[in-house]
C-alpha cells in the first residue's frame, strides 16, 4: 500500500496542504502582531492627551508627581495602560505602586522634538528599566510657558502598555487552530479524490498489461484523463496491437517454414523409403530418386540458409563490410549471371545508367540484386521486359538508386506494403518456386547499408522496385559498423 502511486500521491498532497497551513499560520501570527501592536499605540495616542491635562491640573495644583502617577492608577489599569512621569531622563511617578521611581529612563529623543508633543503625541517602543518592553503614547508636560526652558528637558507624560492584550494572542491561536485543522481535512480529502483521478488511469493502464500478459491480445484502451495519461493509453494500445501483429507474424512463421519444409522432406522421405525397401531396382529409378533426394536436401539448405542470414539480419548480428564499389558494375555482373534464365523464358533483361560510387558490401549487395531479379523474372511473362538502372537519386540528396523494374502482372496496390514480410507472396500459386524470403532478405540487408527500399506498381503495368543507399562521398567518416 505504502509503495503505491495513489498513497505517495495522497501523502505528498497532505504534506503540501499540512505545509502551508503552517506557513500560514506563522505569517498571520507575526501579521498580527503588527497589528495587534498598531492597535495598542492607537489607543495609548487617543488615551494619553486626556491623561496630560489631568497631570497638568494636579500639577499647578502643586500634587508631586509621584501621587499623580499614584492618583491616576486606576482609571490607567482599567484601559490596562501605565502611567510614568519621566523628569530629567528621571522616572519621577510610577502609576504601578511607584515601582519604577527614581529609576533611569532614556528616551533618546531631541529635547525640540519633545517640546512639539505638546500638541501631537508621540508613539513607539519603549524598554523599561524592570527590563520589560512596552508599546508608549507621550507628550511632554508645560504647567505655565515660563517653566518651558530652553535646554531643559520637558516633563514627559509617558503612557505605556505590554505588547500583548491579555490572553488575545492565545484565543487567536486557538481560532488559527480550529481553522487549520477543519483545512486539513479538506485538504486530505481534496488530496485523496485527486490522487484517485490521477491514478485511476494508470491503474486501468497496469490492468490491461495483466491481461496481455495473460494472452488477452485484443484489449483496447479507452482512457479519459490528462493528455500525457491519453498519449501513454494510445502508445500502450499501438504496442498491444505490435504485440497482436508480433504473434501473428510468429504464428505464420511457424506455418510457412512448417509448409515449405514438409514439401521437401516428404520427398525426401518418399525416395528414400523406395531405395530402402528396394522399390526402386532400376538404375533409372535409383538415379531419379537420388536426384530428388539432392534436389530437395539442397532446396532446405537454401531455406534453412535464408532463414538464418535473416535470422543474423534482423537482430544486427551480420557483419558487413563496407568497401568502395561501382555499383553499375556489381549490378552488371549480377545480370550478366540472370542472362541465360532470361533468354530461356523469352524476357528481355537490359542495364542502363551511369557510373556511381557506394559504399558497402560486394556480396550482400549482388545478393539483394539477385533477389530483385529473380522475383522480376518470376512474375515476368514471356515477351516481357525487365530494365536495371543504376543512377544518382536526383529527389534524395547523396543517395545512388539502383532500380529494377519488370512488364510482370503488377502487385495489387492493397498487398504493396506486405511483400517485404518473411514468406509472404502476392501470388500463392507460385508458392513452390520460392520460399517467400527473397525481398525480406533485401529490406533487411538495405536497412542494414542505411538505405530503403520503395516499391510502385500498378496492376497490369508490373512493379518497380528502388533501392537508395549512400553514395561512397556521403559515408566518409561515418560509423562502419551495420545499425540495429
Amino acid at each position: 500500500m505504502s509503495n503505491t502511486l495513489r498513497f505517495r500521491l495522497f501523502l505528498s498532497y497532505a504534506l503540501l496542504t499540512a505545509v502551508i497551513l503552517l506557513v500560514a499560520g506563522l505569517t498571520l501570527t507575526v501579521a498580527w502582531q503588527g497589528v495587534q501592536d498598531r492597535i495598542i499605540q492607537s489607543r495609548l495616542a487617543t488615551s494619553v492627551p486626556l491623561t496630560t491635562r489631568l497631570v497638568r491640573e494636579l500639577w499647578r495644583n502643586k500634587t508631586p508627581l509621584k501621587d499623580i502617577a499614584l492618583e491616576l492608577s486606576e482609571p490607567l489599569e482599567a484601559r490596562n495602560a501605565r502611567l510614568l512621569l519621566v523628569r530629567r531622563g528621571q522616572i519621577m511617578g510610577d502609576s504601578a505602586n511607584s515601582q519604577l521611581v527614581g529609576m533611569p529612563l532614556s528616551l533618546d529623543i531631541p529635547i525640540s522634538r519633545l517640546r512639539k508633543t505638546t500638541r501631537e503625541p508621540m508613539t513607539g517602543v519603549v524598554t523599561a528599566p524592570d527590563g520589560q518592553t512596552y508599546l508608549y503614547a507621550l507628550m511632554a508636560l508645560f504647567p505655565s510657558k515660563n517653566n518651558a526652558t530652553p535646554g531643559v528637558p520637558p516633563v514627559i507624560v509617558l503612557q505605556i502598555s505590554p505588547r500583548r492584550f491579555p490572553n488575545v494572542v492565545q484565543e487567536i491561536g486557538k481560532l488559527l487552530a480550529g481553522a487549520a485543522f477543519m483545512a486539513l481535512l479538506a485538504g486530505l480529502a481534496f488530496s485523496w479524490f485527486i490522487s484517485r483521478w490521477i491514478t485511476r488511469p494508470l491503474t486501468q493502464i497496469a490492468r490491461a498489461a495483466d491481461k496481455i500478459a495473460q494472452g488477452d491480445l485484443e484489449l483496447q484502451l479507452q482512457i479519459r484523463g490528462p493528455a500525457e495519461v491519453e498519449h501513454v493509453a494510445q502508445q500502450f494500445n499501438h504496442m498491444a496491437a505490435e504485440v497482436r501483429a508480433s504473434r501473428q507474424a510468429q504464428q505464420a512463421f511457424i506455418a510457412n517454414v512448417s509448409h515449405d519444409l514438409k514439401t521437401p522432406l516428404t520427398i525426401i522421405q518418399g525416395f528414400a523409403q523406395a531405395l530402402v525397401e528396394g522399390i526402386a531396382d532400376d538404375p533409372d529409378t535409383i538415379r531419379r530418386a537420388t536426384q530428388a533426394i539432392h534436389h530437395e536436401s539442397l532446396r532446405m539448405g537454401r531455406l534453412v540458409e535464408q532463414l538464418l542470414d535473416l535470422a543474423r539480419l534482423e537482430s544486427g548480428q551480420m557483419q558487413l563490410r563496407r568497401d568502395p564499389l561501382n555499383l553499375k558494375e556489381l549490378v552488371a555482373e549480377t545480370v550478366d549471371h540472370f542472362q541465360p534464365v532470361a533468354q530461356e523464358k523469352g524476357v528481355i533483361l537490359s542495364l542502363l545508367g551511369d557510373d556511381v560510387l557506394a559504399m558497402g558490401d560486394r556480396d550482400k549487395l549482388m545478393q539483394v540484386c539477385a533477389n530483385l531479379l529473380d522475383n522480376a523474372l518470376r512474375y515476368t511473362p514471356a515477351g516481357g521486359l525487365i530494365v536495371c538502372r543504376v543512377e544518382r537519386a536526383s529527389d534524395v540528396p547523396g543517395m545512388a538508386a539502383m532500380i529494377v523494374q519488370d512488364t510482370g502482372p503488377g502487385i495489387p496496390t492493397e498487398e504493396v506494403d506486405r511483400i517485404f514480410e518473411r514468406f509472404y507472396q502476392v501470388d500463392k500459386s507460385r508458392r513452390g518456386g520460392s520460399a517467400g524470403l527473397g525481398l525480406a532478405i533485401v529490406s533487411e540487408i538495405v536497412r542494414a547499408h542505411q538505405g530503403r527500399v520503395e516499391v510502385t506498381s500498378k496492376p497490369g503495368e508490373g512493379a518497380r522496385f528502388r533501392v537508395l543507399l549512400p553514395i561512397a562521398s556521403s559515408l566518409i567518416g561515418s560509423d562502419n559498423a551495420a545499425p540495429h
